[in-house]
């Protein structure tokens, strides 16, 4: 309500006359700096306005609307320069910081300015509101260009939708690299290999679990009570010392097997590798490698040393017996012939006589076949010398051997090098050679032109290939495949087929890494491939 007791009766009347009094004229003010001077020389001085309720037609609605109205906007304005002010406070790393504080002082000046407009319906400090007025302008004005100024920041900072992406694309990274850290953890599990460090400066001791599992350590065990190489055995010890001294004062790596004891005392085998890290100044820091449990792979590995020491004792005892086999046993069956030599079979009755021929034949067999025997046993055993061979030339020299026999066959020999030069040892290669071409003339149809080809090329993997192709009798390779190049193993009824040929030519070319295939058909002929090692 207004205020209406009788002290103030007369306060109102002349509120209302001077509310009604006119303004000067405009040119009969005071000048600017008189007006200036007696302006903040009465900022407190209220006696030349009427308060507001006696200034105009105010009812009580609207003059209550109006003060409680300022008030509430104050109240506003008060309040949210706390709030900020907690917001400040919780968030100190804001780059928004300065301009908050002019909002904060920017929102109390207006709040005072409403404040002030409330109370001007009983206090008419025009002055003072109109002081405020020009602070809160003044300050609004600083804000404004603060804001400008960090406009182009703002624009800058992510929206809400990019962070909500961005902490999208984090979880999904997140997951992935959880996986990857579950798939690295299951191998280093299941694989025993572990991870360590050492900072010789602070002294701790890092290990991942899979260390701890495979020294059987319990998870809180004191690492810091362990020296670099106290689960390290004897007199692998030495060999760890040595290694993390070498890394410490030269920044060597290292990689060893060592054998150390597990906290239950047993022993395993373990692969240790480290390696340093230094400092700004090049000065060792920290060390740093992996722990492998690798007692099933060296338990194996030392099985398989031992029977490897097993088979060369067993292959060193059965080079005796073929030294034995080759030389002490061919001399007594030279022996044989020798004295076979000796016998006049002329003295000897008819029955002694053919006795003797019998036992004759057979030391002669016996003979031949330990000189075949010696003759493999050599290619096996001798480590012979590759060289640049030009395939033309030791070609024309075999052929030049069954010149004789070509001739008499009418044989068509074909010969197509794409590759000319093998490396592979002379001996060797005219053997193979010799051998091959003998079988295509001992092993023709005698109703048709022996027609033989010599080819030699490149296969799909880049190996050498030396074919030697034939339209001769052929082989059954489903009935005799499998012994095809066996010792004495022959497949057609001549007299003069031993079966030592095909099982040299195999020898040595195997004895060089290659190998040999073969393909025939029966009345069709047959293809020898000779594949060279390289």
């Amino acid at each position: 309500m207004k205020p209406d007791s009788t002290q103030h009766v007369a306060d109102q009347l002349a509120n209302i006359a001077l509310c009604k009094t006119p303004l000067p004229p405009i040119n009969a003010a005071a000048p600017l700096s008189d007006q200036i001077s007696t302006f903040f020389s009465s900022v407190s001085n209220t006696s030349d306005f009427p308060a507001r309720w006696y200034c105009g037609s105010w009812s009580d609605f609207h003059g209550w609307l109006y003060i409680l109205s300022d008030i509430g906007i104050g109240a506003a304005y008060f309040t949210i320069p706390v709030l900020l002010l907690v917001v400040i406070r919780r968030r100190n790393d804001s780059p928004f910081q300065r301009i908050f504080l002019l909002f904060i002082a920017f929102i109390l000046l207006c709040g005072l300015t409403h404040l002030i407009d409330a109370t001007i319906f009983w206090w008419p400090a025009y002055r003072l509101s109109a002081l405020l007025r020009l602070a809160t302008a003044i300050v609004s004005i600083v804000t404004v260009f603060a804001l400008y100024k960090m406009l182009p920041l703002i624009s800058s900072l992510r929206s809400v939708r990019d962070l909500e992406c961005e902490i999208v694309k984090r979880k999904e990274v997140e997951e992935k690299l959880a996986a990857s850290e579950f798939l690295l953890s299951e191998a280093g599990r299941i694989s025993e290999v572990g991870g360590w460090e050492t900072d010789l400066i602070t002294k701790v001791r890092t290990w991942s679990k899979t260390v701890y599992d495979i020294l059987e350590l319990p998870d809180d065990y004191p690492l810091n009570q362990l020296s670099l190489y106290s689960h390290v055995q004897e007199p692998y010890k030495k060999i760890a010392e040595a290694a993390v001294t070498a890394a410490i004062e030269t920044g060597r790596e290292w990689d060893e097997e060592l054998v150390a004891t597990t906290l239950t005392g047993k022993s395993v085998w373990v692969r240790s590798t480290g390696r340093p890290l230094f400092d700004e100044n090049g000065k060792v820091t920290k060390l740093r490698g992996i722990f492998m449990n690798i007692d099933r792979y060296k338990n194996a590995e030392l099985a398989l040393n031992k029977s490897l020491e097993l088979t060369t004792q067993n292959n060193v005892q059965l080079k005796n017996f073929t030294h034995i086999l080759s030389h002490n046993i061919r001399n007594h069956a030279t022996n044989m012939v020798l004295l076979s030599t000796l016998v006049d079979p002329e003295k000897l009755d008819e029955e002694n006589a053919l006795l003797f021929e019998k036992m004759k034949d057979v030391s002669n067999g016996l003979n031949s076949t330990l000189e075949d025997l010696s003759k493999a046993i050599k290619i096996k055993e001798s480590v012979v010398q590759s060289e640049l061979i030009d395939l033309k030339t030791i070609t024309e020299k075999v052929l030049g051997i069954f010149h004789t026999d070509l001739n008499m066959n009418n044989a068509v020999v074909d010969i197509y090098f794409e590759e000319t030069v093998v490396s592979f040892p002379r001996v060797y290669l005219e053997s193979i050679i010799t051998n091959l071409v003998s079988n295509a003339i001992k092993y023709r149809k005698p109703d048709s032109p022996l027609h033989i080809q010599l080819k030699c090329y490149q296969d799909q993997d880049e190996k050498t290939v030396l074919e030697c192709r034939d339209n001769g009798l052929g082989i059954d390779l489903a009935l005799h495949g499998k012994k095809m190049f066996g010792l004495y193993k022959t497949f057609h009824n001549r007299s003069d087929a031993h079966g030592v040929g095909l099982f040299l030519v195999k020898t040595q070319i195997e004895s060089q890494g290659g190998k040999i295939e073969v393909e025939s058909e029966p009345g069709v002929g047959s293809a020898f491939k000779i594949i060279f090692n390289g």
